[in-house]
């Protein structure tokens, strides 16, 4: 199948080429929050058929976006190239301006928790934050991922850290939306690194 093109010399128009097929700037949310597996991106893209996610995956690899590599337990897996990551200033923006009119969050359609860490790094305050640092370790049913702050920048993953300063125990949206004291939620760490923590987000 040949890939469509809008045939114009403008940047924009190559970009969207380039990332603008259905389901391929959703690879690209999940991918920004960690390296996934064919199966995990799957289980994510709910209504994705396997062979249009293999398309998606072989054209983003070709155009330089996305790589596969084999992680350490044999597994192959795919990343975003140094190419494929500039995009995260465009998709954090575009999740900001998702927001503008309240629609996410109101829990009428599919959701992976782990989204929720991409959305929490679109509002980060770097000049809020510029002089913390702190891990934060979000422990619960649905949601094992972090966020690590230091000195004004925010990265974010799966998985477990060994030196988080914070434990939640719950998701993203326990801690901002669940509860109006979410300090309940924690069971490592103080609630006054906590409330800095919080601060360091746009409402």
């Amino acid at each position: 199948m040949t890939k469509r093109s809008y045939q114009q010399d403008c940047a924009l128009a190559h970009s969207a080429d380039l990332i603008g097929e259905r389901w391929t700037l959703l690879l690209i949310r999940d991918l920004l929050v960690s390296p996934r597996r064919f199966n995990e991106l799957q289980k994510s893209l709910k209504g994705i058929g396997s062979n249009l996610l293999a398309t998606r995956l072989k054209e983003l690899e070709q155009d330089g976006v996305i790589e596969p590599y084999a992680s350490g337990d044999g597994s192959r897996r795919y990343r975003l190239t140094v190419r494929g990551r500039a995009l995260e200033p465009a998709i954090l923006g575009l999740i900001r301006w998702g927001y503008i009119d309240g629609k996410p969050g109101t829990d009428n359609g599919h959701h992976h928790d782990d989204w929720d860490l991409l959305a929490l790094k679109a509002f980060f305050q770097p000049g809020v934050a510029a002089d913390l640092r702190l891990s934060v370790q979000y422990h619960g049913d649905t949601l094992s991922g972090w966020t690590r702050i230091f000195d004004g920048h925010m990265t974010i993953g799966l998985g477990e850290l060994d030196d988080a300063d914070l434990v939640v125990q719950g998701t993203v949206r326990d801690l901002f939306r669940g509860t109006n004291e979410p300090q309940l939620l924690l069971s490592h760490g103080t609630a006054s690194e906590l409330d800095r923590y919080m601060r360091s987000f746009a409402s």
